[in-house]
Formats: structure tokens, sequence, C-alpha cells
């Protein structure tokens, strides 16, 4: 291997080279074996080879809108052979919908990419970061994916996003769609179907709920939330209840074992001081909200000066001051969101039927864990140690290059691909009811006898 410190490859080349193994890799999973335990296949392929009809699918995964017609373009030129959109059509359904995140999945577990410096998480198999995010849709959506009501009672169309991946690799590791109506306390089960033993969940106070947290303690795992005022804590010795409030001091630190709500869950409390202006801050805050189910009591104001966490992670794992700088590491999960939102097109799905819309979302997800591993790949292989990769940047400059990704993916030239398109989409399929600008146009200049 070349000492890249001595003779530092161009950023361009090394991201090249990175896709190029990205499309390696992929087709080193047994993608066929996928297909089998999606369901997507249920006999042997007869026309189009599953390994061709995945690449197609992330060589798209870049599209601002996909269609029918665009995928199944792809596919012929990945498989090089016909394939229609009916054909494609009779393939979306909830088995695409896993093969995809299979693969999605599949592939991080193969590329095995190093960390740096695990520090505090050393004591963890994976950092779990659970988060969700929503986008409105059309109306005729609203059946499907009800969204909130006004005062009116008008119907509109929300999709609701629930993310799980790894902090540590950016491995996606579950997703799910549903309405806005299913809440995240609703959706923090969810979580329990992938974890493990030696597991640590980081999420933020939406899924606060008590029975989830006996859950991950029993399956030998670990959390780290915010404490939800209101909530009752009991002294483990005595079973007394506990004045937070009074325990603390201001301008100090508190960091104490007790039995979080009527299930007495056994859990470590830590709050830490925050800033005299943050504190004020929050106070005004809390004060102008206009929800009076909301309205702050003297004692919420007094505790809006702490941060407070609990966890069941032990003090010879996370001293005191661990708790806050590891929790801060949960924004990553919004970063990944802004990402997926800004430059990788989420917000432009194809939502004329669900099963596009399923597809739209599925693919954008392949393309956010593509650039998510590039991202890492680049940071560790930086020249620099000064200067650090921008998922941001980098998934807006990808996002660009929509039909470079595609073209590469496929293994044509991008002249190729373009040609392909034109010759496929660029004139009218069959003769249509209403006549278009040129046809107008020929009536008006050469009117019929």
């Amino acid at each position: 291997m070349p000492n890249t410190k001595q003779n530092p490859r161009p950023l361009e080349a090394l991201v090249k080279d990175n896709l190029q193994q990205v499309k390696t890799q992929l087709l080193q999973l047994d993608l066929t074996a996928l297909a089998r335990q999606s369901g997507l296949l249920k006999r042997r392929p007869r026309k189009i080879p599953i390994p061709s009809f995945a690449l197609a699918l992330v060589a798209l995964a870049a599209e601002t809108v996909l269609s029918l017609e665009r995928v199944a373009t792809a596919i012929t030129l990945t498989a090089q052979t016909a394939y229609s959109k009916q054909a494609l059509h009779q393939r979306l359904g909830p088995s695409l919908r896993d093969f995809l995140l299979r693969i999605a999945t599949a592939f991080f577990d193969q590329l095995g990419l190093p960390v740096k410096n695990l520090g505090w998480f050393r004591a963890f198999q994976r950092v779990l970061l659970h988060d969700s995010t929503a986008e409105p849709l059309p109306q005729d959506l609203a059946d499907l994916f009800p969204g909130p009501a006004n005062g009116r009672k008008r119907r509109y169309a929300c999709l609701k996003i629930q993310f799980v991946c790894d902090l540590l690799s950016g491995q996606p590791l579950q997703l799910s769609l549903s309405g806005f109506t299913r809440n995240d306390q609703a959706a923090a089960p969810d979580i329990l179907k992938i974890l493990r033993r030696g597991d640590l969940v980081l999420r933020d106070l939406g899924y606060f709920v008590l029975k989830v947290f006996q859950q991950i303690m029993l399956k030998g795992a670990f959390f780290l939330s915010r404490y939800r005022h209101g909530t009752n804590l009991y002294d483990p010795q005595t079973q007394a209840p506990l004045d937070l409030a009074g325990l603390l001091r201001p301008g100090q630190s508190l960091d104490r074992q007790v039995l979080l709500g009527a299930e007495k869950i056994p859990v470590r409390l830590v709050a830490l001081p925050v800033a005299e202006a943050l504190a004020n801050q929050r106070r005004r805050l809390a004060r102008a909200n206009r929800d009076r189910r909301l309205n702050p009591s003297p004692q919420r104001l007094y505790l809006l000066a702490w941060n407070i966490f609990v966890t069941n992670v032990v003090r010879s794992v996370w001293p005191v001051e661990a708790l806050q700088p590891i929790y801060r590491l949960r924004w990553r999960i919004e970063i990944i969101f802004k990402a997926w939102k800004s430059h990788l097109g989420l917000r432009q799905l194809n939502c004329r039927t669900a099963p596009l819309l399923y597809l739209s979302v599925q693919t954008k997800l392949l393309f956010c864990t593509l650039v998510y591993q590039l991202c890492n790949a680049l940071e560790l292989l930086g020249d620099h140690p000064q200067q650090h990769v921008s998922l941001l940047r980098l998934a807006r400059i990808l996002g660009q290059c929509a039909c470079w990704f595609a073209a590469m993916m496929v293994g044509l030239t991008i002249e190729a691909w373009v040609e392909a398109h034109l010759k496929n989409h660029l004139l009218y399929e069959r003769r249509r009811d209403r006549i278009n600008f040129y046809e107008l146009l020929a009536g008006i200049t050469h009117p019929l006898a």
C-alpha cells in the first residue's frame, strides 16, 4: 500500500476509488440469499439476476424523483436485457423494502470500518442512535399516513420515519414508516427487536418510556436518556419518595442511585449545572409557552438550571463529566437527517402510490448509507489530522452528481448513460388524447385543407 502521508492522493481520486470499492463490496454480498430471506425471490431468477436488480436500485439512489420507467431502464442497462415497468410494479411491496434494508445492513457488516478511538464507548458492542423525522405528503395519502389535524378537523397527510443506526459505524439497523399520529413513545419499543447484549441506546426525551427501560436492562443492554420532569424518584434503601429540587444545590452536580417511576427501576441519576445565562433562557421560554398544560411550577423553573440524565451505566465506566459530551453525540443523527433532507433528496418523493413512496424512501436510505460510509472512509484516510470531512458538504456534492454516480455504478460512461435515457424517455411513448405545443403550432402554420 502506498504511503499516503508522503504521496497524498487528490481528494477526487480518493472519492472515485472508494465509490468503486463500494460497488465491488456490494457485488460481493450474497444478494440472492438476502432476496430469499426477505421473500423477494421465491424461485430461481429466470431473466434478471438479483445482483443486477440490486445494483440498478443503488445506481438510482441519488435520483431526485423515482419513476417506474426510470428504474426499469436502469435495470435494463445493468442486466443488458429488456425489463418492463409492469414487471417492476409487481415487485413493489414489503419484500422489496425488507430486501433494500438488508442490503444496507449487510453492506456495513461486511465493511467492518475501524474506529480511531472508542474512549468512553469501549465497554459497549454498539451505540444505537434512534430518532424520527417527518415530511408532509399530498392529502390523498391521509388514510395511509395520517398527519396532525387542525381545529376544523381537516385531514392532513404526513410521513414519519423512525430510524436507528450505529453511531460508531453509521450502519443503518432499522427503518420504519408510519403516519405522524404514531408518536415517538409508541415507537420506543421498536428498538427491542434489534437490541443485543452490551448495546448502548441514545435517544431523546420523546422515547422516555419506563417499561422500555426495563426491557433494555433485562436484555443486558444500556441506555442514556434525559430525565422527564415529574417522574417519581425513590430512595433505593428506604423506598421513600425523593424531592429532586431539594437534593440539588445551586452550581453543584449530583450523582446518585435512585429508583425511577412506579416501576421502581434502579438507575443512576446525574444532574449537571448549566451556565446561568442558559438557565435563564430556558426559563423565559418555559414561561412564554402558551400551552397551559406546560405552565411551569417554581420547582420546574429551578430544575432548568441543570441537565439531568438517567442511565444504567455505572460510575466506573462513565465518570460524571462523561455524560454531557456523550449525550451531545446524539445530534449526529440530526446531521444525518439534515443531509438526507437537504442534499440527498428525501423531500423529493414519488407520492403517486404508497409502494412508490416506500421505494423512494428506501433507495434514498441506500444513498445516505453509501455517503455516510464514504465520509467515514475519507476521514480515516485523511492526510491532515486538523482537517475533517463534512458529511453535509459531501452529501451536497454527491447529490449534485447523480448522473455520474449512476453511470459509475452501472458501469457506463456518463455519455452512454445520458444517451440511453434520451433514447428511452425523450419522446412520448404513444399517441395521446391531448396535443402538445408542437402539434398545435403545426396545425396553425399548416392548416388542413
